[in-house]
Formats: C-alpha cells, sequence, structure tokens
C-alpha cells in the first residue's frame, strides 16, 4: 500500500500516523489473543459462526461494523489533521458513519466496494510509476463507479462470500486463539503452522466454502417459503 503510506507519512507530526496507529491495533489484538484466548474465544466464535450460517441475513450489521472501523481511521486522520483530541476525534467518526450506515446500508455497501476497487487501481496505477494527480484520479474514479456498479449487481454472491470468509476468519482465530489455552496442543499446532505457514489460509477457505453453500441454501429454503405464503394470500 504504498500509495497509503506516502499519504500517512505526510500527515503532520502531532501525533502517530495512521500506519503507526493501525500498527498499534493489530499489535494489541495479538496481545488480548495471546494473553487472554478464552476472551477471545468467547468474542469471535459466535460470530464467526453466525456470519458463517447466516452471513446474508446480518450483512446489514457487517457494514455497519465496516463503517464503524472507517470512522474510527476517519476520527484519527482528523484528529491529527486538526490537532485535536483523537479519542474524540475517534468517537465521533465511529458514530456517524456507523449511525448513517444503518439505513443507507445499500449505499454503503456499494460505496464499500467502489472504495475497494478504486483503493486497488490507484494502487496498481502508482506500483506502475504512474504519478500524475490527474492520471490517478481518473483511474480511481472510473474504479470507484465500476466497482459501485459490479457491488450493487452481485449484491448477493458477494454478500454471502465476503461474509463467509469474515466468519471463516473469524472463527479460525478464535480456535487457534483457544490452543494457546492448551500448551500440549498449542506448542504442536505452531510448529506445524510455522512449517507450513498456507494451513491457516487454506482452513479459511474450506470454512468459507462451506458456510457459503450453507447460506445460499438458507437463502433458497427462504425465498420458497415467502413464495408459499404468497401464492396462499393469493389463493385466499
Amino acid at each position: 500500500m504504498v500509495a497509503l503510506q506516502g499519504a500517512a507519512q505526510s500527515m503532520p507530526e502531532t501525533g502517530k500516523t495512521i500506519a503507526e496507529l493501525l500498527g498499534d491495533i493489530r499489535e494489541g489484538f495479538a496481545n488480548v489473543m495471546a494473553d487472554h484466548p478464552l476472551v477471545t474465544v468467547a468474542l469471535l466464535a459466535p460470530v464467526g459462526i453466525a456470519f458463517l450460517l447466516y452471513g446474508f441475513r446480518l450483512y446489514r450489521w457487517l457494514v455497519v461494523i465496516a463503517y464503524v472501523g472507517i470512522g474510527v481511521v476517519a476520527g484519527m486522520a482528523a484528529a491529527l489533521y486538526l490537532n485535536f483530541s483523537q479519542p474524540a476525534g475517534i468517537m465521533i467518526g465511529a458514530i456517524i458513519l456507523g449511525v448513517l450506515a444503518w439505513p443507507l446500508h445499500r449505499v454503503a455497501w456499494g460505496v464499500l466496494g467502489g472504495v475497494l476497487f478504486a483503493g486497488i487501481f490507484v494502487e496498481v496505477a502508482y506500483m506502475m510509476d504512474i504519478r500524475a494527480t490527474m492520471p490517478l484520479f481518473l483511474v480511481g474514479a472510473v474504479a470507484f463507479v465500476a466497482g459501485i456498479a459490479l457491488t450493487v449487481l452481485l449484491l448477493k454472491p458477494l454478500i454471502v462470500v465476503i461474509t463467509s470468509l469474515v466468519g471463516a476468519t473469524f472463527v479460525a482465530l478464535g480456535v487457534l486463539s483457544l490452543t494457546r489455552w492448551w500448551p500440549a496442543l498449542g506448542g504442536p499446532v505452531e510448529r506445524v503452522i510455522d512449517v507450513r505457514p498456507y494451513i491457516p489460509v487454506v482452513i479459511v477457505l474450506v470454512l468459507a466454502a462451506v458456510g457459503s453453500l450453507l447460506q445460499l441454501v438458507d437463502t433458497g429454503a427462504s425465498r420458497k417459503k415467502k413464495k408459499k405464503k404468497k401464492k396462499s394470500a393469493d389463493d385466499e
């Protein structure tokens, strides 16, 4: 993420950069996983299972959580740039974007896709030595519009896949954290992962595939029930 790192480094030196703050968040989460594995499992496993099995029904909550996270980052950036309290900036950003995302979940979902596409294509353009402002802006604008269109058109399959991946990641992190609580199991697991670091990725992908199939079956059954109810109501 060269472009983002450059933007982060250009922020005023009134505190930590966004990259450093995000690094602190990741480090803090890793420390919680290491020091409190049971708490980590209790938090991650139920949420992960819920998204694996019922992600399409719960996707609005996922959108809200995503925008709360974006609000946290935006609040940090605003606090750094305007030189005011970071906790206040985090709270204001998280609350405003989280509250707006609930009623505007479809728009928010499309914007997420647009931002993701724009970020990817701008980063690729930057790595291809396209550094001028106008070409980068045009690449980002086109990718943003295309991302919104694709995200809205492929609403259901994208929601199913993304919520399954999120749920699988949460479950995998929870289980791996639990192995730390049981050293007899945790030691061998860590050694296996050190030798074959791709194993957690494979586990997440397998869980996500199972979750996607279960969600498709669940949404298909729900649609049939709705059609039956509608037909019964029309007959009456």
